[in-house]
């Protein structure tokens, strides 16, 4: 056999016999970045190690997940004791072919750092652990990258006084955490909770998308998602239904400019003792400074999720006030509103022009910004308002709605500090600026 035959061979052996304890480490690493990446990029969640018993050929470890300081932590108004904890429980086959991992489902012998099963639990804090339905199988690239699939076969389980039933479920996600890029897709099966009292049923969801970093702190990308029929009947009576969702949006930044739109369809809601409520909203941003708009999402997530308004505003006004100073554009192109006696129409636009940052003001911002508003309401509804505060006929008296067909109409439009209604110019203080 020839010397460079035998040279092959022995690559090859090498390759599968002795990598993996090289790269068992490199693995390990790897998926830790990818979970802390993902931890940094939602900004409040806690993400640690309980542990990575390495192996020459294949590794056991466990992370868990937490929810920190933030928003939603503050929204739920808990502390962090009182939450339950996502645990995911890893096992690697690692090496540049991992040869180990034919000897389980979805096992490859494709090249990488390591291929993993993984799969989850919920620590509910009082000593008792809820073992999660479905495997995520994951392979690990040559260059850190994360390819992660997440299934869930059709299933059920019974939880306190009733039964949770659940259709197929398939999760695509790569991510790459040395640059940050992300793409997903999935579709969440049928899912159903039905006790004595209460059934809640939603119909599916699927959504898909792919964010890439930008060099200013932020993301940009798309994202589309639809949500099918969603129920809620207690007692035998329906107490709220919803009979779909769908929700797209995209953004992008072009020779430092951010443009962004999105579009959210929320099919007919019942609402019990008022009737059926639908929305459709359309809105989009143009040329807005992407330097500018990076530095306000730096300050506002190091306001450690404040929902107090006040504090967000003043927290981060330095840096709102250079956004507004660089210009933009917002227009909502459509926002409809179903209601049972009528939909009301709406459409706005607004024009921030660029200013001096030095010598910014809110003040000169009302003035120099450019806005319209163009609403249409029917007169059914203008009619129940009425009869229910008669103060509200003031705005027909008055002009600021005015009477076409079955419809009141309201044409605003505000330039240089001057607002006009339906063509009549509307005197506004001075002290307003």
């Amino acid at each position: 056999m020839k010397k460079s035959v035998l040279a092959l061979i022995l690559f090859a052996v090498l390759i599968i016999i002795v990598s993996p304890g090289i790269v068992g480490k490199l693995a390990e690493n790897s998926v830790g970045e990818n979970l802390n990446w993902a931890a940094q990029e939602s900004g409040e969640l806690l993400v640690t190690s309980d542990g990575f018993d390495r192996g020459w050929f294949s590794s056991e470890g466990q992370h868990r997940i937490e929810l920190g300081e933030g928003q939603l932590r503050a929204a739920m108004g808990t502390d962090a004791g009182d939450l339950p904890a996502l645990l995911i429980n890893t096992h690697m086959d690692h090496g540049i072919i991992p040869v180990s991992s034919m000897s389980r489902e979805e096992g490859s012998l494709a090249p990488g750092l390591a291929s993993a099963v993984s799969t989850l639990a919920v620590d509910l804090g009082n000593g008792e652990t809820i073992d999660l339905p479905g495997t995520i199988f994951s392979k690990v690239g040559l260059s850190g990258e994360l390819d992660s699939h997440y299934i869930v076969e059709a299933g059920a389980r019974t939880v306190e006084d009733g039964e949770v039933t659940w259709q197929n479920t398939a999760i695509k996600l790569k991510s790459s955490a040395s640059s940050g890029d992300v793409g997903f897709d999935g579709n969440i099966g049928a899912l159903t909770f039905a006790s004595s009292q209460q059934i809640v049923s939603i119909d599916g969801l699927t959504f898909a998308g792919e964010q890439t970093k930008t060099p200013y702190g932020f993301h940009v990308g798309n994202v589309e998602m639809t949500m099918g029929e969603m129920s809620i009947t207690t007692a035998g009576i329906n107490a709220g239904s919803m009979q779909g969702m769908n929700m797209n949006a995209s953004s992008s930044v072009d020779d430092g400019l951010v443009a962004s739109s999105g579009r959210v369809e929320l099919s007919a809601t019942t609402i019990p003792a008022f009737g059926d409520v639908s929305v459709i909203m359309d809105m989009s941003v143009n040329d807005m400074d992407a330097v500018a708009l990076g530095a306000v999402t730096e300050q506002l997530d190091g306001l450690g999720g404040s929902q107090d308004p006040t504090q967000i505003l003043l927290g981060a006004e330095q840096e709102l006030k250079a956004l507004f100073a660089s210009g933009f554009g917002m227009q909502v192109d459509q926002l409809d509103i179903g209601l049972p006696m009528g939909t009301v129409e709406t459409k706005m636009s607004f024009e921030f022009p660029a200013s001096d940052a030095a010598s910014f003001e809110w003040t000169s911002l009302l003035l120099d910004a450019v806005a319209s508003l163009d609403l249409k309401v029917p007169e059914a509804l203008v009619q129940l308002a009425t009869s229910m505060n008669p103060q509200a006929g003031a705005l027909v008296g008055l002009g600021y709605l005015k009477k076409e067909g079955d419809f009141y109409i309201m044409d605003a439009d505000f330039k240089k500090g001057l607002l006009t209604v339906n063509g009549a110019p509307i005197p506004i203080p001075m002290g307003a600026f």
